[in-house]
């Protein structure tokens, strides 16, 4: 039997069609209960009776400035217009009763969901996307369970060379085109400081780009973000955690430039790490959470769990072609951003993947 949910309540003479379809809208949503899968092993994972239960959920909510009737004609319009669809998103949010929210495409956060979640027990840190873009990334955490200890941004233009005379600097795009409680971080500048306390063949052009999609001024300027963040666990004060949450670039002509991002995060999560690991002389642990745009067994998964790039091609791209073009990209910090590094062939965070252990469940 099928299940139909309306996510939002209609008020307009189109009910009258919408109740004919999907019928009553009148009967309230119900609290939902997701299935989870239990993925510690005892060759991963011992859990002792005294350690603190933590629920983390992981949710790309998908930004408002990205809701366009013609990409959803499956959807009423009234869903999804603000009024009505930032009341369901953030039910649904509140339904998973997580200690933790690590959220992509989070836009409208000061002027909508900062507050109500405040409200609701969670403090805050975010991330805006760079340039133009109006979404970004955040993490909400219940104040009874944690406190923030020290928090970074990474912003992937990093990765982009400087720009020169003979290269000017290549412009953002639009979205057209495509925290007291809170630590807001929407408004830092490359050139900041990012942590405080408390190729050679042809390439497809996308839509967003501007220039020479060979040009690694051009092809890495994706405007994409993360944000890190280390917490104090109020139940074991000894108990440290660290949390990552990023959304990488999503077109999937475009492999090595996710890959790019993914080798700088996991670079920047490394020092973060081992920054705070001599701070507090404590070995936290460490969980990435995200939209990596990607799917168990492609590079940019492979690469983050194992460190392997070799895989079958992409859209007729060979791995030594991709690598080629990860090396021309420059896989460097922005301080040495010159083209010399090669690709590893091992990521430099030996991380497990929790969609691996479920699906072997």
């Amino acid at each position: 039997m099928l299940q139909r949910r309306l996510m939002c309540t209609i008020r307009t003479p189109f009910s009258r069609l919408v109740q004919k379809t999907y019928g009553t809208m009148t009967t309230p949503i119900p609290k939902w209960s997701p299935t989870f899968v239990p993925i510690q092993s005892p060759e991963h994972t011992e859990v002792s009776s005294s350690a603190p239960l933590v629920r983390i959920v992981s949710y790309n909510i998908l930004a408002q400035s990205y809701v366009k009737g013609i990409s959803f004609p499956h959807s009423p319009s009234p869903c999804l217009r603000w009024k009505n669809r930032s009341k369901a998103v953030l039910e649904r949010l509140l339904s998973f009763d997580a200690d933790v929210l690590c959220l992509q495409e989070l836009d409208e956060y000061e002027s909508y969901y900062k507050s109500r979640l405040t409200r609701e027990g969670y403090s805050s840190v975010y991330i805006q996307r760079s340039g133009r873009k109006r979404d970004g990334c955040g993490i909400f955490f219940k104040r009874s369970r944690m406190e923030l200890v020290e928090e970074q941004v990474v912003d992937f233009n990093d990765l982009v060379p400087p720009p020169t005379e003979d290269t000017p600097e290549v412009p953002s795009e639009d979205d057209s085109q495509t925290g007291s409680d809170s630590v807001p971080v929407n408004n830092f500048k490359p050139e900041q400081s990012k942590s405080r306390s408390r190729s050679s063949s042809p390439v497809k052009a996308g839509p967003e780009v501007r220039g020479d999609p060979n040009d690694p001024r051009v092809r890495l300027k994706r405007d994409c973000v993360a944000i890190l963040a280390a917490f104090r666990m109020l139940g074991a004060p000894n108990k440290f955690m660290i949390l990552g949450n990023t959304h990488l670039y999503w077109d999937p002509e475009w492999a090595d430039v996710k890959l790019a991002q993914a080798r700088y995060l996991l670079l920047q999560i490394v020092k973060f790490q081992q920054g705070l690991c001599s701070k507090l002389d404590s070995n936290p642990l460490l969980l990435v959470c995200g939209d990596y745009n990607s799917t168990p067994g492609d590079q940019v998964y492979r690469y983050i769990t194992s460190g392997s790039k070799q895989s079958s091609t992409l859209e007729g791209k060979t791995d030594s072609i991709l690598e080629e073009k990860l090396t021309n990209l420059s896989l460097g910090s922005s301080e040495s951003n010159r083209g010399e590094e090669q690709l590893p062939e091992r990521a430099p965070l030996p991380l497990l993947s929790l969609y691996e252990e479920a699906l072997v469940q």
